[in-house]
């Protein structure tokens, strides 16, 4: 039997209690200011989250159709979604060039240690293709997720928080939104 010395066994323990936990038991990144809002399919339920943060008092800037760049000086991104056929035909946009755009502001964003916050303030009405497409391919990037209350979605965004490990919150109504979106901020340290 092999005997190791007294501190090669302390090292190593010392080294096992430090080493950080797994990537997927990290904890998200606290929403703090200033914020960045963007939309993921041009519709105008983006105005309606852009006013529920003005209302707040919270520091932001907000474009719907920003790159990376714009939201590089931002501490959290929240991405509005639902699709609007018009608002992304008046942008240029077609589903994937949108989809591709979102993708890449969630994975920098996420690697430069952003809180993103993804809300989704359409009912059942809105629940259309390009909107499904545009969320099957964000969730996984999401910290916090708001979503209205509707008998078709209640399931899809609690089956996706239990798979992808972000905290979501349902609100009944828009006009619980401005209440949800305080509680992420005065819950975690600004």
């Amino acid at each position: 039997m092999r005997r190791y010395p007294l501190w090669t066994v302390l090292a190593l323990l010392l080294l096992a209690a430090v080493a950080p936990a797994p990537l997927g038991a990290a904890a998200p990144p606290a929403p703090r200011i200033p914020v960045f809002i963007t939309s993921a399919g041009q519709s105008s339920d983006y105005v309606i989250v852009r006013q529920a943060v003005d209302a707040l008092g919270l520091k932001s800037a907000a474009a719907p159709v920003a790159i990376c760049c714009d939201i590089k000086s931002s501490r959290t991104v929240i991405i509005v979604f639902g699709a609007d056929e018009k608002g992304m035909m008046a942008a240029r946009l077609t589903a994937r060039t949108e989809q591709r755009r979102v993708e890449d502001i969630l994975g920098k964003m996420r690697a430069c240690g952003l809180a993103i916050i993804g809300v989704y303030i359409g009912g059942p009405s809105e629940s259309d293709p390009v909107t499904q497409r545009l969320l099957d391919a964000s969730l996984n990037g999401v910290h916090y997720f708001i979503a209205t209350r509707s008998a078709s979605t209640d399931e899809y965004f609690a089956a996706a928080a239990q798979k992808h490990g972000f905290q979501l919150t349902l609100i009944d109504n828009v006009g619980q939104l401005q209440a949800a979106i305080s509680s992420l901020f005065n819950a975690k340290a600004m």
